[in-house]
């Protein structure tokens, strides 16, 4: 019986709007006349998080993150075949950005409390995630919250998980974990027990794993489960 459900934060609860995809695609269109489908922006991106991934444990001072996407941006723009990485960076800084939640969150969020699931958050995210969580008016509706950037530990080191479960009592048995990463969340989290869902919104995973479009798969995810109905 599932007691326990267990989220990664950005793009799979939260998204920063407008979407880095968007704000890339405006910048193509804008400085190169060039179009690209979200798709096409999003399977590079892909790519490129793969290649460079940020460490929130690592990259402390704005000066760190300024050199980091600098040269992020530089795999980025080789990728897209364009020019113009050196002008991102301050392109991408000058749009007013905030985070905003997966339209599904607030009513399963609440379903879950309601059926006395543990709620919790792990994620490769700097230590003002609990500030965020507490704009999002949804701080109150987690059990626990484990930040990288706060125990020392990141995706995709299973050492992550291996934490979650021995400091909360985790029985990997009755616990599900839902993430939008391929190699940082499903992997890790699957290599170290957990009932792992991958939540690929434009269907751009193409693996036989456990795939969800919507978050709302997951009540229907619980209520199939033996001895376990979500009102």
């Amino acid at each position: 019986m599932i007691n326990t459900v267990l989220f990664d934060f950005v793009n799979t609860i939260a998204f920063l709007t407008p979407l880095r995809e968007d704000i890339l695609i405006k910048y193509c269109q804008e400085q190169h006349n060039i179009n690209f489908s979200k798709k096409q922006i999003q399977k590079i991106y892909m790519d490129v998080d793969e290649q460079n991934p940020y460490s929130s444990v690592t990259i402390k001072t704005n000066k760190d993150k300024k050199n980091f996407y600098k040269k992020y941006n530089q795999t980025l723009f080789s990728k897209l075949r364009i020019s113009g990485a050196e002008n991102y960076y301050d392109f991408y800084h000058s749009v007013e950005k905030s985070w905003s939640l997966d339209k599904c969150i607030p009513e399963l969020l609440n379903s879950l409390k309601s059926n006395n699931i543990s709620i919790g958050i792990i994620s490769n995210f700097d230590d003002n995630l609990e500030d965020i969580l507490e704009n999002l008016k949804i701080k109150h509706m987690f059990n626990f919250i484990v930040v990288s950037a706060q125990v020392g530990l990141e995706k995709p080191n299973t050492e992550l998980y291996e934490y979650v479960k021995k400091q909360y009592e985790i029985n990997i048995n009755n616990s599900i974990y839902i993430g939008d990463s391929y190699n940082l969340d499903y992997i890790p989290a699957s290599e170290a027990g957990f009932k792992t869902f991958l939540i690929d919104r434009q269907d751009i995973i193409n693996k036989k794993i456990n795939k969800i479009k919507n978050l709302n798969e997951i009540k229907e995810i619980l209520s199939s489960n033996d001895r376990f109905c979500l009102v």
